[in-house]
Parts: C-alpha cells; sequence; structure tokens
C-alpha cells in the first residue's frame, strides 16, 4: 500500500503499469530458486474418495462455514475498503495507505502468533477471543480519528486476521489423512465469501454510506461466537 499510494502520488494513476516491474522481478527469483525442486508428492497411502471425504466433515461444515462467512465482512471491509474509508472522513491518501500497511503487518503478526498460542492453549478458545475482541475494537476504531486510529487498526490486524490459520491448523489436525482436501474447500470458501462481502459491502456502502457498512462489518462478527463452541476439540492421536 505505502508503495502504491507513493507511485499515485508522484505519477498519477498512469504510473501504476511500472509497478508490474515488482511482480516481473519476484516470478524470475521464484523460476529460479523453485526450478529444480521436485513436483512429486512421497508416497503415500491413497486418500478416501472426496464423497466419503465430504460425509467425515459434516459435522464440522456447519460451524466453519458459519464463522468463515461472518468473518468475511470485517476483512473484506478492512482489506478493501479502509483506505477509501479513512478518506471519505478527511484522511489524506498517504494515510490512508499507510493504515492499510500497518493493519496487514499486524495482521501477519497475529497470525503467527495465534498459531503458536492455540498450540498451547487450544483452537476454540483462540477463536473465541479472537472474535470477541475484534468486533468492540472495530466499533472503538469508528468512534475515534486522526492518529489515535492506529494503535486500534494494529488490535484490529493482529485480531480479526488471526482466524482464518487457526480455522486451517484445525481442519489440517482433525482430517491428517486428508489435509489437501479439507485445506483446499476451506480456502475456497474463504475466498468465496470475501468476495461476496466485499460485493455486499460495496452495495450496502452505496446505498446507505460506508460508516453504515463498516457498522454492520463490525456487529457481524458476533453471530459467530456460538458456532465456535460447536468445533470439535483437538483430535487425539
Amino acid at each position: 500500500p505505502l508503495i502504491i499510494v507513493t507511485t499515485i502520488g508522484l505519477v498519477g494513476l498512469e504510473g501504476m503499469p511500472w509497478l508490474m516491474i515488482g511482480g516481473i522481478l519476484a516470478s524470475v527469483v521464484l523460476y529460479v530458486r523453485l526450478r529444480d525442486v521436485s513436483s512429486l508428492a512421497p508416497t503415500a497411502k491413497a486418500p478416501p474418495q472426496w464423497r466419503e471425504a465430504l460425509v467425515a466433515m459434516r459435522p464440522l461444515l456447519v460451524p466453519v462455514v458459519g464463522i468463515t462467512v461472518v468473518r468475511s465482512f470485517m476483512a473484506a471491509a478492512l482489506s478493501t475498503y479502509l483506505p477509501l474509508f479513512l478518506k471519505s472522513e478527511g484522511s489524506n491518501l498517504w494515510f490512508a495507505g499507510a493504515a492499510l500497511a500497518i493493519f496487514e503487518g499486524a495482521g501477519m503478526v497475529g497470525s503467527l502468533s495465534a498459531g503458536t498460542i492455540s498450540d498451547r492453549i487450544g483452537r476454540r478458545k483462540v477463536l473465541a477471543a479472537a472474535m470477541a475482541l475484534a468486533s468492540p475494537l472495530m466499533f472503538a476504531f469508528m468512534l475515534t480519528s486522526g492518529l489515535a486510529r492506529l494503535p486500534l487498526l494494529i488490535a484490529l490486524g493482529f485480531t480479526a486476521l488471526a482466524i482464518m490459520p487457526v480455522m486451517m491448523a484445525l481442519l489440517q489436525e482433525r482430517y491428517p489423512e486428508n489435509r489437501a482436501m479439507a485445506n483446499g474447500m476451506y480456502l475456497g470458501l474463504s475466498f468465496l465469501s470475501n468476495a461476496a462481502a466485499t460485493l455486499a459491502l460495496g452495495i450496502l456502502a452505496d446505498a446507505f454510506s460506508l460508516r453504515v457498512a463498516f457498522t454492520v462489518s463490525a456487529a457481524v462478527p458476533l453471530l459467530g461466537l456460538p458456532l465456535v463452541a460447536m468445533l470439535p476439540g483437538r483430535r487425539k492421536v
């Protein structure tokens, strides 16, 4: 975000295509570093058929789908509409971009920390704490202004973005014999729900305002708290 807003400030939107150079260079580096890595998986027991796997995952589908959907509203609001929201409330473009960078950076730290913490105290406890804290932090963020919002953004990134890796760990831990399918299902559901939430919040913002859309995105995650109790505990090996 910082590179993008700096580019826009210096050369305008017309200069954005030059940023492709960074992506091209990254692709070249990845090709050079990974071209000799084998893509063959080690010999393992044949995984169950997808129908059997779905039946086995059925007890988890309802809470996982519900938590993923309600989480996507806050994630979409902060990841997609945060700069626009700040601009609409008087912030300049650079501050809006910096705020998004701070939020995403805190989310990276939160994701790494949440996984480690959930290994020690349990997945459900971390998920419940993250979802319970994210909503009041979002409301507090909306009630403040200026630099006072930055510490709240750090706390929001730490909590709101910590849910996804913990859910992935729970699924892979629960279904070790079919981790690829469990992981793929969850990621596919997450991408789909994020896209739908982004569209829904955009329609809501056009009909009313971005503040109304942010208010809804702050309240919706609370609906997922009862679903956390439906998640199974750690699978015993």
